[in-house]
């Protein structure tokens, strides 16, 4: 029977100006270092010490990677970021690393208990003999929201021919805000190309149409369908917007008129919840936008709630 390979080869190169590369000798990778900026370099790559860190990372990954296999578990991606502390005064050496491991939630808590356990007798660990302060925290994924939209409805009095007088209020509502596009706007606007969204940390927002037709985009990537897109008319009352929920909203030619009756909290700050987020600058915001759209509509005198699916000639079929 053949041994299994005890020894790898690494073979390392000083490549000038203070970058060296490491090569896999077996696989053929390579990777690059330089000094930190605080150590006499440009922080262009991995300083050394990085290196050590990220082994520190990987054996965890690695060694529940390999338990989960041999248990014939179903490992979702996990993440691990780490932060790495140097020494001040002495000797420059790694102070202490900080952990933080964000697991699937698709384990069970034994599970989860079992993973965390493996990871305390990683190959690097024993290495390091206790030689570096190192914190663990674990957390695990919330299980994706149910998503579930909510129309406050309005409550019509009376109504004429030409005259329609109705209750738009919302319940503790403490803001009223009215939002004005002149022809064909979009809030916020696009940076160059790319769509841009509000979202809010400390007011939720309903939005009522009182002239015109607009048409309101949510992303929200802890849903479980985190694309919606609403067709908003007066009708179908006003639209409430969830804390966290990334949100745009588009005009025709025609324009609109928006009254939101928004419900703040005590940390409301008006110069922290109107600043826009490019899809360019959030790699979950893109995916959320990539996922198939739910369309809100109204419909035979009721809102109706339509389901992209399949791709028909080329074309996205709209199933109810």
């Amino acid at each position: 029977m053949q041994s299994l390979r005890s020894v790898d080869r690494i073979l390392c190169r000083y490549l000038g100006d203070l970058h060296s590369e490491a090569k896999h000798v077996n696989s053929g990778e390579k990777l690059r270092t330089d000094a930190p900026v605080d150590h006499a370099g440009k922080g262009e790559s991995f300083a050394p010490t990085d290196l050590l860190a990220t082994a520190v990372g990987t054996c965890f990954l690695t060694v529940m990677g390999i338990t989960a296999k041999e248990r014939g578990w179903e490992l979702d991606e996990i993440k691990l970021e780490i932060d790495k502390k140097m020494t001040t005064h002495g000797p420059r050496k790694i102070k202490s690393l900080l952990l933080q491991i964000e697991m699937p939630n698709n384990l069970e808590p034994d599970q989860l208990k079992v993973l965390q356990k493996v990871t305390k007798d990683c190959p690097v660990l024993r290495n390091l003999n206790n030689s570096i302060r190192i914190n663990v925290q674990w957390n695990q994924l919330k299980s994706k929201k149910k998503t579930s939209l909510n129309f406050i409805p309005t409550n019509v009095f009376r109504e004429t021919p030409q005259v329609t007088f109705f209750d738009a209020g919302v319940k503790n509502s403490n803001g009223s805000d009215v939002v004005i596009h002149h022809g064909s706007a979009i809030s916020p606007p696009n940076d160059d190309e790319i769509e841009q969204y509000y979202v809010h940390h400390h007011q939720v927002d309903h939005n009522f149409v009182l002239e015109g037709k607009r048409t309101f985009t949510l992303l929200n990537p802890e849903w479980e369908e985190p694309h919606h897109v609403i067709y908003l008319n007066h009708k179908m009352g006003a639209l409430e917007i969830p804390i966290g929920t990334y949100h745009r909203s588009v005009s025709d030619s025609e324009g609109s008129i928006v009254l939101n009756q928004a419900v703040r909290d005590s940390d409301f700050d008006p110069t922290k919840e109107f600043k826009p987020v490019s899809l360019r600058d959030s790699a979950d915001l893109e995916k959320a936008k990539a996922a198939d759209p739910v369309f809100w509509i109204w419909d035979d005198g009721k809102i109706r709630r339509l389901k992209a699916g399949g791709i028909a000639n080329g074309k996205k079929k709209i199933t109810a």
